[in-house]
């Protein structure tokens, strides 16, 4: 025997005030903001309308907006990484400041969206794929972390790019060596010269070292140029 259905009409729903739903972080060991973590797609993201202010002719007016809800797990402690992204309206560019963070993201991934051609989301989000990222810590009212987190879209990379910075590697390399090597005190120039063509045309030093990392430069062609950035001897972007 099917189960009996009724009419929505006249069905009163009860309606939750903010901050009623569950924490799904509750009781798991907190993130930081300074860590980087290992994230996962939990679930193909839904998409939502939400309400916007935008300025119209020096006038702010509120407009429609679809985004993507996107739920990521966090490796270890199994806490969820909430990212909410537009996809109504897609803006490539080589400014960051402009660039759509969807296709900031898939970017940094290095899965990038291709430029002019409509995406198939199905190619993109795929269940279970993993990456580096650090996250955004929720406050509440009181400026205190609430347990929620959010995907700081700059600072995602793939899994398997080195995960040490150039500053431990040079530390380490301080602590196992006496004395410099002979390479290095002989072609200090071309090994800048190395990295500055790998990195071409980068607008800052994260992109120059994504660059480098990208190119699988060696890692005197990546010291050479955290020294000249170190120094402020590079231009950006670099020519």
């Amino acid at each position: 025997m099917s189960e009996e259905q009724r009419s929505l009409s006249g069905y009163r729903s009860k309606v939750h005030e903010q901050g009623e739903y569950e924490n799904p972080n509750e009781g798991k060991p907190p993130l930081t903001e300074f860590d980087e973590y290992v994230l996962r797609l939990t679930a193909f993201p839904k998409v939502k309308t939400f309400q916007q202010l935008k300025k119209i002719a020096g006038v702010e007016r509120p407009i429609s907006v679809d985004k993507a809800i996107i739920v990521f797990e966090e490796e270890n402690t199994k806490n969820e990484v909430l990212s909410l992204m537009r996809v109504d309206s897609l803006n490539f560019s080589e400014d960051d400041a402009f660039e759509s963070a969807i296709i900031r993201f898939f970017r940094k991934i290095q899965h990038p969206l291709k430029e002019g051609i409509e995406p198939k989301w199905d190619d993109y989000f795929v269940v279970g794929m993993r990456f580096r990222a650090r996250v955004v810590v929720g406050k509440d009212g009181d400026k205190k972390p609430n347990g929620k987190y959010y995907l700081d879209v700059p600072t995602c990379r793939p899994l398997g790019v080195i995960t040490k910075t150039f500053e431990q590697i040079a530390k380490e390399d301080a602590s196992s060596q006496t004395t410099p090597p002979v390479e290095n005190t002989k072609k200090p120039y071309a090994v800048l010269g190395n990295a500055l063509f790998l990195a071409r045309g980068a607008k800052n030093y994260q992109e120059a070292t994504g660059m480098l990392e990208k190119a699988n430069a060696s890692k005197e062609v990546m010291m050479a140029l955290l020294g000249a950035h170190m120094d402020e001897k590079i231009k950006y972007p670099i020519q």
